[in-house]
């Protein structure tokens, strides 16, 4: 695994604000100590993303968090901060306090009991992963730490994930090492793009998940479409 960027960003993230309605709520307002790199269009934020989950059972991978996740996780974090906490108790409570927060996550949970996965894994619903069965999952991105275009969060086009070397630098720090250490979980890509990550890892890299859940994504997330992918559930 890369080196963590958590210890040159957490006096930064000491200093983010917690009271509701202070924080961000524009990419522009993220703390530029926070700033990875901008380039023309392209701006990198810091969020503390990067705990790797070695229990999990599922990877669910987007394109890159949003400005809701990245909001949530660095309050999180400065909560433990403040608290004590050693580095890795803050990135899990972080990865887990944030992980698809916001209204994302009630459909993501109903695509995904949709597709069988819920008796694939012996529980009732999906929404288990988010609670008492978070130790199963591992949220993960595409591209890790916050990225936004122009302002916006980045939809994974212009520049596509393979277009632009930041996004390919990012790729092959942290996401290469994230799915080979994941090889044994199920890989739920969120649509065609984070799907296509996994391909390009797998080309550049010789990185290959045995277990990925291609095309479904798109088909139910997008279009509502309830495919059962798992008929023993």
């Amino acid at each position: 695994m890369s080196p963590s960027l958590f210890p040159r960003y957490r006096d930064a993230i000491a200093r983010y604000p917690l009271a509701s309605g202070t924080g961000a709520r524009k990419p522009e307002a993220l703390p530029d100590e926070l700033l990875i790199r901008r380039d023309g269009r392209l701006s990198i934020y810091y969020a503390p993303f990067e705990f790797p989950n070695p229990n999990a059972k599922v990877v669910l991978l987007g394109i890159t968090p949003g400005l809701t996740q990245a909001d949530n996780a660095l309050r999180i974090a400065r909560t433990e901060i403040e608290a004590g906490s050693a580095e890795q108790d803050i990135l899990r409570q972080a990865r887990e306090g944030a992980a698809f927060s916001g209204t994302m996550r009630e459909p993501l949970i109903a695509m995904l009991d949709s597709v069988g996965l819920n008796g694939y894994l012996g529980i009732n619903s999906c929404a288990s992963l988010f609670g008492e069965r978070r130790d199963w999952l591992q949220s993960l991105s595409a591209i890790v730490f916050p990225t936004f275009v122009d302002g916006k969060n980045y939809g994974g086009s212009s520049p596509t994930l393979t277009g632009h070397p930041a996004l390919r630098d990012l790729m092959t720090s942290h996401l290469m090492p994230m799915l080979d250490a994941l090889h044994n979980a199920v890989i739920v890509p969120l649509g065609p793009k984070p799907e296509a990550a996994i391909g390009w890892v797998a080309a550049n890299h010789g990185v290959r998940p045995p277990l990925v859940l291609r095309g479904i994504a798109a088909s139910v997330w997008q279009q509502r479409r309830a495919h059962r992918l798992f008929p023993w559930s």
